[in-house]
């Protein structure tokens, strides 16, 4: 094949550009909990009984986290049971 002076070698990088696509880097997943055995360790001390009889004597929470344009952030609630 001849080429001529003009050079019109095409890449998937220019037509990229010129559609104004850019590549997104996916971080790789990282492990950030690690699963402990705590059956030994726990115990059912409420045994199922969610209404105390007075404020302050049973305590619940819970945490959790939401992905957001930067990154994680994350998210804890702590409640009264008696309230």
């Amino acid at each position: 094949m001849e080429r001529s002076s003009q050079n019109v070698e095409r890449t998937v990088g220019k037509y990229m550009k010129e559609m104004g696509i850019k590549a997104k880097w996916v971080k790789p997943w990282t492990i950030t909990t690690i699963d402990f055995d705590f059956n030994n360790e726990l115990q059912n001390i409420l045994n199922e009984q969610f209404t105390p009889d007075r404020p302050n004597a049973v305590w619940c929470s819970d945490i959790t986290y939401i992905l957001t344009n930067k990154g994680f952030v994350y998210l804890t609630s702590i409640i009264d049971l008696f309230s």
